[in-house]
């Protein structure tokens, strides 16, 4: 795999599930970066596949992938994970980070300092205009 696009926290959110499913309906290349057993589950079922596990404990530890990042997007859980998962992808180098929000706190601007490059405010868990 010479390029993914990598989703993050996608499994305990509505517009997370949604783009796993738009991304592998239109058969693109993609990781999904998980945070509980729950999580994959859920991820697996939908059939997406490679899901890598991210432990608590390493956070930043994680090695960078092996393939080149383009697009990461990272889909709010919550704050503090939210935050850990855009250092993570940010570590990876990708060229547009996105973050799905459906916080209707102003948490873009954290978000931003960390190296999102978009923030994107979403109730209605339809994000397909991502693609």
């Amino acid at each position: 795999m010479d390029e993914a696009m990598i989703v993050v926290s996608a499994g305990h959110s509505a517009a997370g599930m949604n783009f796993v499913d738009l991304l592998l309906k239109k058969g693109l290349a993609f990781v999904v970066l998980v945070h509980s057993e729950e999580e994959r589950e859920q991820l697996q079922t939908l059939g997406a596949f490679p899901v890598r596990y991210i432990q608590e404990t390493e956070g930043m530890q994680q090695t960078r992938p092996e393939y080149m990042v383009t697009n990461a997007f990272v889909f709010e859980n919550n704050l503090p994970q939210c935050c850990q998962d855009i250092q993570l992808c940010h570590s990876w180098y990708p060229q547009h980070l996105y973050v799905v929000s459906s916080n209707k706190a102003p948490v873009g601007l954290v978000y931003k300092g960390l190296g999102a490059t978009y923030v994107i405010h979403s109730q209605s868990g339809n994000v397909s205009f991502l693609l």
